[in-house]
Order: C-alpha cells, then structure tokens, then sequence
C-alpha cells in the first residue's frame, strides 16, 4: 500500500461518515474491525456492530458532523495511518460544537482494521 492509498482510504472513512452512508462504511472494513474510542473508554467490535452504531447515531435528529482539515500522516509499511482533523457540528442550520480530534486507523488488506479515536470533549458517537 502507498501513502496514497492509505490516505485514500482513510478520507474514504471521513466520507462515509460525512455522508451518513453506512454501506460506504462498512465496505473500507475489515470483518473483524475494531472501533475504539480512547479517550472514552468504548470499543465496538465487528464491521456490522460498526455499521450498525454509526447507522443509529444517523438515525436521530442530533447535531451532524462534518470532518475537515485533515493532516494525515501515512505509515503504510507499518500498517498505520494517523490523521488529525477538526469536526463541526451543526443542527438546524447552526454551528454547535466544534472538536479538535486525531484517529489512528491499522490497515490490512487495503482495508481498515481498527480505528482508535482521540476525541476532545464528550463523546458524540454515543457508544
């Protein structure tokens, strides 16, 4: 894998997010994926428990994030790639949060294997 692909790879997760897609989600995984949020505490095991969390977070009329100014930092020889990156919040048209947050993404087989999540402020994944 390239540092390319790598970033492509980890901007496909953001997208997937961004777009409340949970099939776009889920097809960047792994079966046996692991999400955990550290600075939480949480863990969520599995590309369909994944999916399945993302899709009721999307499900309710929460505020809805948007990533953005990504600094992605590739390490594909080590299977890594960390991305640091800003999320706003918004509901019903207004800002509402803003977070400065960093994932650390484990690729194998041009997928993602774990996700590790270092996210300021309370947890808006809701796990």
């Amino acid at each position: 894998m390239t540092d390319a692909e790598a970033i492509a790879l980890a901007e496909a997760w953001f997208a997937a997010l961004d777009a409340f897609d949970a099939q776009a989600l889920a097809d960047v995984l792994t079966d046996d994926c692991v999400l955990t949020i550290e600075t939480h505490g949480t863990r969520t095991e599995g590309r369909a428990a994944i999916a399945e969390l993302f899709a009721a977070r999307w499900a309710g009329d929460g505020p809805r994030a948007q990533h953005h100014a990504f600094i992605h930092t590739p390490a594909p020889a080590h299977g890594r790639i960390a991305s640091q990156f800003r999320v706003t919040y918004t509901q019903g048209g207004e800002v509402v949060d803003e977070k400065s947050n960093a994932n650390v993404f484990t690729l194998r087989d041009a997928r993602i294997a774990a996700v590790q999540v270092y996210m300021a402020g309370a947890n808006s994944i809701g796990t």
